[in-house]
């Protein structure tokens, strides 16, 4: 019988739901905004919000490690570890953009097996589980059914910051050719290929915290997300979300 996670889930949903009440209580009480060494924000908020994070799941499941964002790591006994972003979208939480997100995925054996994206200031929280589909608030959801790139509304993220090496040139060259192209909307933007909202996303700089929950939440939905070469990863430079049926066009658009 397959694993179901339903345990792991319900565990994830509630810490979620309890970080975002307190990351909107705290929105109009930032403190101090510092910044990481790649001139990113983050605020006393990020990292007591990772805490909670850490200390519910490890008490939970206490054999399983930990890789965070703000506090590092912890290591696994048992071949599972969580990986956790407890505020994606710093910048949009500090101006009061609601595309702010905890990010709480589970990777066991190196996949990710659940995954839940809780955007507080939308209130909307889609998770997935291996095998068992992919939902917001309690809903099904399924990824577009766009054919073609040229047919595609998409986003990128790091075009500027990349811009002077090939990918990005040909990530360019490739959005002058969808039927639209927006600004980058943070985990946001994978819930929307998830969704069927958008057909495309690529970055270019985001991390595993990033991408964890896209990972499982997208493939449920029916899209994909892979590195450059077509492999399923979180842990490459490169990261192509699509709804599935333009994602090879496009890997050989930016290839």
């Amino acid at each position: 019988m397959n694993k179901t996670y339903k345990q792991e889930l319900l565990a994830v949903l509630a810490i979620a739901k309890k970080v975002g009440h307190f990351q909107l209580e705290r929105q109009n009480t930032l403190g101090k905004i510092n910044l990481k060494e790649d001139r990113s924000p983050f605020t006393e908020i990020d990292v007591t919000s990772e805490n909670m994070i850490k200390t519910d799941l490890l008490d939970l499941f206490p054999e399983d490690g930990f890789l965070g964002e703000e506090t590092g790591t912890v290591e696994s006994t048992n071949g599972r570890r969580w990986i956790v972003d407890p505020l994606d979208g710093t910048r949009p939480y500090i101006h009061k953009i609601p595309t702010f997100s905890t990010l709480i995925a589970l990777e066991e054996n190196g996949e990710i097996v659940v995954g839940v994206c809780a955007l507080h200031g939308l209130h909307e929280t889609y998770w997935a589980t291996k095998g068992g589909g992919a939902f917001c608030n309690g809903s099904p959801i399924h990824v577009s059914t766009t054919a073609t790139v040229k047919d595609s509304m998409g986003t990128q993220l790091g075009l500027v910051e990349a811009a002077e090496t090939a990918t990005a040139k040909k990530l360019y060259k490739s959005m002058q050719c969808w039927e639209y192209s927006y600004g980058f909307m943070d985990a946001y933007s994978y819930m929307c290929v998830a969704a069927g909202k958008l057909d495309i996303c690529v970055s270019l700089i985001d991390s595993a915290w990033d991408r964890g929950p896209a990972a499982i939440i997208v493939a449920e939905a029916g899209g994909k997300a892979t590195n450059l070469a077509g492999i399923t990863s979180i842990y490459d430079a490169h990261y192509i979300v699509t709804n599935g049926a333009v994602h090879d066009e496009l890997l050989a658009q930016l290839k």
